[in-house]
């Protein structure tokens, strides 16, 4: 833990303390798979990929329409329902940390304002309102989460890792459906807020991927009436790559950080090896984050000091999810005696530190908890730790 207490001094002196949050906000419906519970069921083309998903340990995105949708929860039900989406993970997260967020929702629906907190705000009809005050009964965009443990067998082999299966039905992240209201009264807070993560055009279909100009405007926008706005994107693992390149032309050169995991930044750059694909995405991000279960990086020109502190505290806030299946309070977090780092990690660290990039590198081995209570929203959650106090 000493190593990782320069990330809690750093958040207690810097942390900003309001958030801008972006463009993807959904329902989780979470189901704890029991081993061999799945094994029986006749699956949709849609859920193709679930074996996979469950043998090789490795996390799956797959877009779904309602009928598989409908299977799921009429053939599995569910253990518990979530907010989720990268928006609402990080406004959850924020909020537990006592930061105040101003959050996007293409449907302000009263059962998302229930799954969130009194410090995440949204749009009313005079202005912003607590979450909480949402009263809309909608039908929201709905994520049906499996969550596998390592060790349980599944369709006849044991999980390597503790996973995920994620099928998301999301018509307004399909649309990429930006709110108007959103954008006309976040022009009245942007100037007094320092930090913002924006995520959740990976769903986005490929007859929409214009519409990603009308977020690079919005961002612009924000960037005029506040120079000093810091602003993350979190990747994701892209369904099409018409989408993908058109965030990676509009989106990576006005935002002042990216943020992905070793499969997503395969699918970025197209290179299978690593130290090629981390020197080709520093070239055209100002920052290049790079989190996995074994460690994090930064490629940056920033003080290495700066950024050691803000990966160790994206670290612990997503190992403290990890180890209790929540969220915690700043105090909590103090007292929080977490896992020794992963020694994977460490070795990952001394090897990648071998290498010469232009920009400078930082490395820090992950809090590894060998079996995780929770695997959803750990990424959101270290992405969100990260931009709050770099």
């Amino acid at each position: 833990m000493p190593y990782y207490r320069c990330g809690i001094k750093q958040a207690k002196a810097y942390m900003a303390r309001r958030v801008v949050l972006g463009f993807n906000v959904n329902v989780d419906a979470v189901k704890l798979a029991k081993p061999g519970e799945l094994d029986a069921l006749e699956l949709p083309d849609e859920l193709s990929s679930l074996r996979e998903c469950a043998a090789t340990g490795e996390q799956r995105e797959v877009v779904v329409g309602r009928g598989t949708l409908d299977f799921l929860l009429e053939n599995l039900g569910y253990d518990y329902l979530a907010i989720g989406g990268q928006g609402g993970q990080a406004a959850l997260a924020a909020s537990r940390l006592g930061v105040e967020s101003y959050l996007h929702l293409a449907k302000r629906c009263r059962l998302i304002g229930e799954l969130l907190d009194e410090r995440v705000f949204v749009p009313g009809e005079d202005g912003f309102v607590p979450a909480k005050e949402l009263t809309e009964e909608c039908t929201p965009a709905m994520h049906y989460v499996i969550e596998f443990k390592k060790g349980d067998v599944h369709f006849g082999s044991a999980v390597p890792e503790a996973t995920r299966f994620i099928a998301s039905y999301d018509p307004p992240v399909a649309e990429l459906s930006i709110d108007d209201a959103f954008v006309e009264l976040i022009r009245e807070e942007i100037r007094g807020i320092p930090k913002g993560v924006i995520s959740g055009f990976h769903l986005t279909s490929p007859e929409n991927a214009g519409r990603i100009r009308e977020v690079e405007k919005i961002i612009e926008e924000w960037k005029e009436l506040n120079p000093e706005l810091f602003l993350h994107l979190e990747m994701a693992q892209y369904h099409s790559e018409r989408v993908l390149l058109e965030v990676r032309r509009r989106l990576f050169p006005i935002v002042d950080s990216v943020g992905f995991d070793e499969a997503e930044l395969c699918q970025l750059t197209g290179e299978d090896e690593l130290i090629p694909a981390l020197e080709e995405v520093s070239s055209y991000a100002e920052r290049a984050v790079l989190h996995t279960s074994h460690y994090s990086l930064c490629l940056s020109d920033d003080y290495p000091k700066q950024v050691k502190a803000a990966l160790q505290f994206g670290s612990l806030l997503a190992a403290f999810r990890a180890k209790h299946g929540r969220l915690p309070s700043m105090a909590e977090l103090e007292r929080f005696s977490p896992p020794k780092p992963c020694r994977a990690g460490i070795v990952a660290r001394r090897e990648l530190l071998k290498h010469s990039f232009e920009k400078g590198l930082v490395v820090v081995p992950a809090l590894y908890v060998e079996k995780p209570k929770a695997t959803v929203g750990l990424g959101d959650t270290f992405a969100l730790g990260f931009t709050l106090i770099v």
